[in-house]
């Protein structure tokens, strides 16, 4: 009894092992040198502050290609796309703003 609890827990820690490797090596950044011309194409959307059209390009390619996001984006194009939007937000926010105070004064 004791061998057959001892290889359990053996194989899935085998298996657990195995998992976060095979995980862990997934997303490789493949930008500092695309190697092919899907690769570059998505590099170029993931450098000029177009996360959803990345995510479309690789949506529509990946049955194609296999394309993964991860492999196209840092965490300084995150960061990079985040106050991106953070500022759209502000001035879409501050011109309502303006059309409100114009309504209002107008009446």
């Amino acid at each position: 009894m004791k061998t057959s609890k001892y290889a359990h827990g053996l194989s899935i820690a085998v298996a657990a092992l195995a998992a976060s490797v095979s995980m862990g090596a997934h997303a490789e950044y493949r930008c500092a040198a695309p190697p092919t011309q899907e690769d570059k194409r998505a590099c170029e959307l993931a450098g000029v502050d177009r996360p959803d059209e990345l995510r479309l390009f690789i949506q529509r390619t990946s049955p194609i290609y296999g394309l993964y996001f991860y492999d196209y984006v840092t965490e300084a194009d995150v960061g990079r796309w985040y106050s991106a939007q953070r500022s759209e937000e502000a001035r879409l926010s501050m011109t309502a703003d303006d059309r409100d105070k114009e309504k209002s004064s107008s009446r």
